[in-house]
């Protein structure tokens, strides 16, 4: 009953803030807006060039191939952006003096970081499942591939995978956090980065060697990954015609993940990503301990 009630109120401070929630929504329809408004013909043509045989209704696919790319790395951005709005709620709980009052109260610590975490990981599924539905409104608009219900429950899994990553990756940076300004600034810093390291503003092929070699680690970049290569599967499949430009292209574009030979499964970047986020989450939790023991 007291983990709910935590993990409750957690829940009802984020959507309190209305402002914050219009603004973490609209964010996410101004980015799809700009990719599809301003670059969206351009990726267009690019894919073209890259994937096109001349077929008739090849623009479609490959305008879908466009968009689901980038609701991917959205979906990404929004479940770092969101997961740090909800543990933020942690931040001013340290420098209001309540964690304090927490971590001295007869509770498992447990309970304190499964609660801010949980929160997160809820409210940004939420806000992931919306973005998610308006892409693939998108899609089913211009002819594209609607997911089946089989992809559909595949991807439901791939985004939690995602959102636990990310939120207990926050979490555990705002473990170091003492005042709301300095998680202001570690926002400012993560939410710079998160685009790049998804490899949503460069495609992966197009960075340089040692930063492909560094983010294929990353969490973040395997979300993206496995989940554009889950919903672009049907759609990539149209242009079997050129298996080997294709292959090509689902490399460039970070669908596949390489360590030497081995090129890494849906299941195995999801198994990656649940592995990363419960190591996480057990960082953070031995951080709080060692803040109460500090704080006797």
């Amino acid at each position: 009953m007291l983990f709910y009630r935590f993990l409750k109120r957690n829940i009802l401070l984020y959507f309190r803030d209305k402002t914050s929630v219009f603004f973490s929504f609209l964010s996410t329809l101004i980015v799809l807006a700009l990719m599809i408004g301003f670059l969206g013909e351009g990726n267009v043509t690019s894919t073209l060039n890259a994937l096109g045989t001349g077929q008739s209704g090849e623009h479609t696919y490959a305008s879908s191939l466009v968009i689901i790319w980038t609701i991917a790395g959205i979906i990404v951005v929004n479940a770092v952006s969101i997961s740090m709005s909800l543990v933020g709620t942690m931040v001013r709980d340290e420098e209001e003096g309540k964690m304090a009052a927490f971590l001295v109260a007869p509770v498992k610590r447990w309970v304190y970081v499964t609660g801010y975490v949980l929160a997160a990981v809820l409210v940004a599924f939420l806000m992931c499942v919306l973005t998610f539905v308006i892409g693939e409104a998108y899609i089913a608009l211009i002819g594209g591939y609607v997911v089946t219900p089989g992809e559909a429950g595949w991807a439901l899994l791939i985004l939690l995978a995602i959102i636990l990553s990310s939120a207990a990756f926050v979490f555990l940076c705002a473990s170091f956090v003492h005042t709301n300004s300095a998680f202001v600034g570690l926002t400012t810093v993560i939410g710079s980065l998160i685009g790049f390291l998804a490899a949503i503003y460069i495609p992966y092929g197009g960075m340089p060697k040692f930063l492909r070699d560094v983010i294929r680690f990353l969490p973040v970049f395997q979300g993206a990954s496995v989940l554009r290569e889950v919903l672009m599967e049907r759609t990539i499949a149209w242009f079997d015609c050129a298996p080997e430009i294709k292959s090509g292209y689902a490399d460039y574009m970070g669908l596949v993940i390489q360590f030497g030979d081995h090129t890494l499964s849906s299941m195995e970047k999801v198994l990656y990503m649940l592995a990363a986020g419960l190591g996480l989450l057990v960082a953070a939790t031995v951080v709080l301990s060692h803040k109460k023991q500090t704080d006797r």
